[in-house]
């Protein structure tokens, strides 16, 4: 898996990283599958408070998750948008996961079918 941290406008601090890894540990079931994952950090500049946004792109095979969250703190943010993409990785997997099981029983059920009739000709 490859994993790439960018900051818009602000410098990618070293504890925002160190958050980051930490909660990709929860993928690591997932790690081969995943080709790769992008963290955009990106701090508004605005003269009240700003509001910190962490936009993620996960690419996975056929399919590509987009994930935009925003809050007050970086911290936050980061949090938010990696529950979106857990999620999202969990259902997808499970989702493939049942598709293949589906498959086999289908093709058991063909296999079946066609050995009964040949059978009883």
């Amino acid at each position: 898996m490859q994993v790439l941290i960018r900051g818009h406008e602000t410098a990618v601090q070293p504890r925002w990283r160190d958050h980051i890894y930490d909660r990709l540990t929860k993928l690591d079931r997932f790690e081969e599958r995943i080709v790769r994952i992008e963290f955009f950090l990106t701090t508004s500049h605005h003269h009240l408070k700003g509001i910190e946004t962490c936009h993620i792109t996960m690419k996975v095979p056929r399919k590509t998750v987009s994930v935009k969250k925003s809050a007050d703190t970086m911290i936050e943010a980061i949090d938010a948008a990696c529950k979106v993409v857990e999620r999202e990785v969990h259902k997808l997997f499970k989702d493939i996961k049942e598709r293949h099981r589906r498959a086999k029983e289908t093709r058991e059920v063909k296999q079946g079918l066609v050995t009964y009739i040949t059978g009883g000709r």
